[in-house]
């Protein structure tokens, strides 16, 4: 029986796909202390219990939860397991200065013109040149990075 001390880097909810108003679950991405980070996936039939409890940059002490595999073709982590909270999770807040407050990873653009990276992974870019090398160069790759983030917030 695990118990794991976490900080909510990112949420946000699943509309179902038939029609966008009705909420599937909630999605959360949660870090440890040591930076490692895992998805998790609230289902519809509990998350009443948790609206209130869950929020990004809370802190929580997790136990009784399940683990299944993190597959699929749009994955938040690289983490091969995904935790799921289902009605026997014990879900308690704290407080933890420790935990990281993001859990962003870098990918050089080089690394993506190359297919070096896993392509099922979500991945964002934050481009932002400096303006000389777009006029005296055109588009420069060396000022290009690609940050590893999250889905859109979507309340």
């Amino acid at each position: 029986n695990w118990k794991i001390k976490v900080r909510i880097i990112r949420l946000w909810k699943v509309p179902n796909y038939k029609n966008p108003n009705v909420v599937d679950s909630i999605e959360l991405v949660l870090v440890d202390e040591k930076g490692s980070r895992i998805q998790a996936s609230i289902r519809k039939t509990i998350m009443q219990r948790f609206s209130n409890t869950v929020k990004e940059g809370s802190c929580h002490i997790i136990a009784k939860f399940r683990l299944i595999s993190n597959i699929g073709k749009h994955r938040a982590t690289n983490h091969s397991y995904k935790l799921i909270f289902f009605f026997k999770i014990v879900v308690k807040e704290c407080e933890d200065v420790q935990l990281p407050l993001h859990g962003l990873n870098f990918t050089s653009f080089a690394q993506i013109l190359k297919n070096e990276i896993d392509d099922s992974i979500l991945v964002g870019m934050n481009v932002t040149p400096p303006k000389s090398s777009l006029l005296k160069t055109g588009f420069n790759s060396k000022n290009l990075r690609i940050k590893r983030v999250l889905p859109p917030r979507h309340s």
